[in-house]
């Protein structure tokens, strides 16, 4: 057979036609020994049928093992084997030499083997499968569908084949996996496209296969595969009176490897340029502190811990918010000293002086970059020692408020208009000088000469 090599004289024939091995299929490489092609086998037991000859009365089986350097010596089997029953030896791991010694009914026989003595057969006993270990990726590692990864291994045999390593992906570890990679070299690395179907409970495995048909193999369990990007907004407040904000976010992760980090980034010039901002720490929310009154554009990058990402903004888009930074009050101004004028002059004039039910005007004008509408109130003050009482509100800022003098006997009146903008600033103006109401007239004492 040919795992043996040209044998001498009368024995070459028949061990070569007859020495059988224990598997059914015999593995394609064999080991290399000094340019001699050697079988590797895993089996237990190793026949050596020979054919029969009436003329021999008994076998002798030899056999010595090499160390990888030289030789051992001959030893012998302890059983006799007859002429008709095969030769049939259950040797240990290692690497062998074997010899057969007959001998005749007339009591002829071969001489013993010596040190060198041509062996008869040769081969190697490796029942040892290949030690695998996976270096990367981990057990429970977190990888980004879509995305390459080089995975390392060490394996390590005596007899690995020249290309041993095949590596297989299951998704849920419970059936067959798919063959990623097979009969590649044990260079300790391939760089793999991780599959964009999601899971959480993934193995890959690696086998290293041996010139003797063992198989040895590690796996990494429980591997998260997350293919969506996280996503992440601003989505308030609108507007805000100052320039420490609490930005409310909405940030969210529908893969299974859950966000890693998250972070603001801020545009000052409508999207030309972008600046980051802060990292946020609760998805919830974020303390950012804008630089001054002005309208800003916001956006966030997230990070999931598969290292998913969404893109940094670029430009101006729908999907980013818009904030208002505004802590400056309206502008409030009162067209007349004390407030008000009749209601039928365009002008103030000069009348300070007024009676119960006059029509009279509060002129004012009011300037705000985000003003709200119908927020001016207008208000009415008898003398400084009394509360204001409102006379109009939810007016808007750009018609003058009309009312009637009322009942109230005064100098000392006053006028004052408020107006509130979209961040809650409040502004007001109060009229510089007072008018009088008056509500009666006294009677002059007259002398008649």
């Amino acid at each position: 057979m040919r795992h043996f090599r040209s044998l001498p004289s009368t024995l070459s024939a028949a061990l070569l036609a007859a020495t059988a091995c224990a598997a059914d299929v015999l593995p394609d490489e064999k080991e290399t020994v000094d340019n001699r092609q050697v079988p590797v086998w895993p089996k237990k037991e190793v026949n050596l049928n020979v054919k029969q000859d009436p003329d021999v009365s008994s076998r002798e089986l030899w056999y010595r093992s090499f160390d990888g350097k030289a030789w051992g010596a001959w030893q012998k089997h302890g059983q006799a084997f007859s002429k008709e029953a095969p030769i049939t030896w259950a040797p240990p791991e290692g690497h062998w030499q074997v010899y057969v010694r007959k001998i005749l009914t007339s009591g002829l026989s071969m001489s013993e083997p010596a040190a060198d003595t041509r062996p008869h057969g040769e081969f190697i006993i490796d029942r040892s499968a290949p030690q695998v270990a996976v270096k990367f990726p981990a057990n429970k590692a977190i990888l980004a569908g879509g995305q390459k990864y080089i995975v390392t291994w060490d394996a390590n045999d005596r007899y690995l084949r020249s290309g041993p390593v095949t590596i297989t992906w299951s998704r849920d570890g419970k059936s067959q996996g798919e063959v990623v990679a097979a009969n590649i070299p044990n260079n300790g690395s391939y760089e793999w496209t991780v599959p964009k179907d999601m899971t959480t409970s993934g193995v890959l495995r690696i086998e290293a296969t041996d010139k003797a048909g063992n198989v040895g193999g590690a796996e990494s369990t429980g591997i998260t595969v997350d293919s969506i990007k996280p996503r992440g907004k601003v989505v308030g407040p609108a507007i805000a009176a100052r320039h420490d904000v609490a930005l409310e976010l909405d940030i969210k992760d529908e893969g299974p490897a859950g966000l890693a980090n998250a972070q603001v980034w801020v545009s000052q010039d409508d999207g030309g340029s972008w600046t980051q901002g802060p990292v946020v720490q609760d998805y919830k929310q974020v303390g950012w502190k804008a630089p001054a009154d002005g309208r800003y554009r916001l956006a966030v990058v997230a990070e999931d811990k598969a290292a998913n990402k969404s893109s940094i903004p670029k430009g101006k888009t729908d999907d980013q918010f818009q904030l208002i930074a505004d802590t400056t009050a309206p502008t409030i101004q009162l067209s007349s000293a004390i407030g008000i004028q009749p209601a039928d002059q365009a002008n103030p004039g000069v009348k300070r002086d007024f009676k119960p039910g006059d029509r009279v005007q509060v002129p004012f004008s009011v300037k705000d970059a985000n003003l709200s509408p119908n927020t001016v109130t207008v208000l009415f003050q008898p003398d400084p020692a009394k509360p204001w009482q409102e006379l109009g509100s939810k007016l808007p800022a750009d018609v003058a408020f009309r009312f009637e003098i009322p009942n109230v006997e005064t100098k000392q009146a006053r006028i004052k208009v408020t107006a509130v903008d979209a961040a809650g600033n409040v502004g007001e103006a109060v009229a510089t000088e007072s008018f009088a109401i008056q509500t009666q007239i006294q009677a002059d004492d007259v002398e008649i000469k």
